[in-house]
């Protein structure tokens, strides 16, 4: 399981394309729901975030679904 402090743009970029299952280059500020992001892999993510530690609701994260707009909700929190 990872910490807070393995977090980085990196990993959330990784992540994110293994939850739309695509290997494309995902463009930060594009979103998400554009490369087939649904709201279940949204409430998936919440839950692991606050696994390691990190509060996101899924109304936060489905608000703005960019690469841009959760690293910078996630390293607030960090």
């Amino acid at each position: 399981m990872l910490d807070k402090t393995q977090l980085s743009p990196e990993w959330l970029a990784a992540r994110v394309a293994a939850m739309i299952e695509d290997d494309c280059e995902i463009e930060p500020a594009e979103n998400l729901v554009l490369y087939g992001l649904d709201s279940i892999a949204v409430m998936t993510f919440s839950s692991e975030l606050k696994q390691i530690g990190v509060e996101a609701s899924f109304e936060e994260l489905a608000r703005e679904p960019t690469l841009d707009n959760w690293w910078a909700l996630i390293a607030s929190r960090i």
